[in-house]
């Protein structure tokens, strides 16, 4: 009976740290998933803008989505090309965007695409 009982604890203990793991790795998949699409519609916003707009926005100091997203960042960092694509590194005619949105479960969820000036 004592075994019983000992083994019932164990296997109780074992199903609740089954269940508690399969319910944080859902959660991380949804966090996963969310930023990813906030990610994605600040892509599209800035390559909505000119070329000669599109720049650096909150680089370095990510500013929060706010409301239901307020545990979510987001900055926007524009580079040049590396240069297997173009030799471009005044950024004249080709920039690399980036879209990064932060969370703290997942860290850095980036986006890249690159816009010219065509």
């Amino acid at each position: 009976s004592r075994g019983r009982l000992r083994f019932m604890s164990c296997y109780a203990m074992g199903l609740f740290a089954t269940f508690t793991g399969v319910f944080t790795n859902a959660v991380r998949d949804e966090v996963v998933t969310v930023a990813t699409s906030l990610a994605k519609g600040e892509l599209e916003r800035t390559a909505r803008l000119s070329f000669a707009s599109i720049v650096d926005q909150n680089r370095g100091s990510p500013v929060s989505f706010g409301g239901n997203f307020a545990n979510y960042s987001w900055q926007i960092r524009v580079d040049a090309v590396p240069v297997a694509i173009a030799n471009d590194p005044g950024m004249i005619q080709y920039k690399q965007v980036e879209s990064r949105v932060t969370n703290p479960m997942v860290g850095d969820i980036s986006l890249k695409t690159i816009v010219t000036n065509n």
